[in-house]
């Protein structure tokens, strides 16, 4: 089993999309910023270390979103983290992904999501963006 945590980045009212690189797996999608879930680490910890990896910038990672946590993919079943995250610096490189996007809840839609972001798409659309990050969820 492969565990992933994912940054699902809020500012402004908006969310970070991350359009992942054509070779990769998955690649011409669209995700949240993250990755694997190293030996001896948390997924929270996996989080803020990819965020730092794949962005350059440094964050709080806040509560893990209330969704479906396991997805059978077809190389084997793989376990997400989504967690709430603020970014604390704004250096935005690309690294894993070959484009950025600033979406508003209403403009989730509009770009072709990985299958296993779907239900935590599906909460954003439904989440009082502004609230997640004062309430430090």
């Amino acid at each position: 089993m492969k565990q992933v945590a994912a940054a699902v980045i809020v500012s402004e009212g908006k969310i970070l999309a991350a359009k992942r690189k054509k070779e990769r797996l998955g690649g011409g999608f669209w995700e949240f910023p993250g990755g694997k879930v190293e030996l001896g680490e948390t997924a929270k910890e996996a989080c803020k270390r990819e965020v730092k990896e794949e962005l350059g910038d440094e964050c709080q990672v806040y509560g893990r979103l209330p969704v479906k946590r396991t997805y059978q993919m077809p190389y084997g079943e793989l376990t997400i983290d989504f967690f709430w995250t603020k970014l604390l610096t704004k250096n935005l490189h690309l690294v894993a992904a070959s484009e950025y996007r600033w979406l508003k809840p209403t403009e989730l839609a509009e770009v072709k999501w990985l299958e296993a972001s779907k239900e935590a798409l599906e909460l954003i659309k439904q989440t009082d963006l502004e609230k997640v990050i004062s309430n430090g969820k």
